[in-house]
């Protein structure tokens, strides 16, 4: 049971993740495209993005998930991340709304979201959720 005041400490947190970003370096690539299969063009591949602080523990951990369930996702979706401390990610958190961390969500390749998970660790079945009609 999540208590009252969680919320709101884990959007102080994302709060103080997103101001200390702003002077970090930016850090490698943030997308891990998976392949398009010959049935699918890229461009048309819906996209996971996954909204991460890469310190958590939490996010570490939808992290590892995320990359055991690359080979399933190959030519379903193209994996995105957003992270705290990669300061043009930021507009991407305020786009978004996103207020609590992991995050998941599914776009299509414009950008426009087509669903979201709730906030926190989502376990490969609820991924697999996120695709299905």
């Amino acid at each position: 049971m999540k208590h009252p005041w969680f919320s709101r400490l884990t959007f102080l947190a994302v709060a103080a993740l997103a101001a200390a970003a702003t002077s970090a370096l930016a850090e490698a690539p943030r997308t891990a495209a998976a392949p398009a299969s010959s049935a699918r063009p890229a461009a048309a591949l819906p996209r996971l993005v996954f909204f991460m602080n890469p310190g958590g523990a939490p996010c570490q951990m939808q992290d590892r998930i995320l990359h055991d369930m690359a080979p399933e996702l190959k030519g379903k979706a193209e994996l995105v991340y957003y992270k705290t401390t990669v300061p043009s990610d930021i507009a991407k958190f305020q786009q978004y709304g996103i207020r609590a961390l992991p995050t998941l969500v599914v776009t299509d390749a414009s950008g426009k979201e087509i669903r979201r998970a709730t906030p926190g660790i989502q376990s490969a079945s609820q991924v697999r959720q996120l695709f299905q009609n």
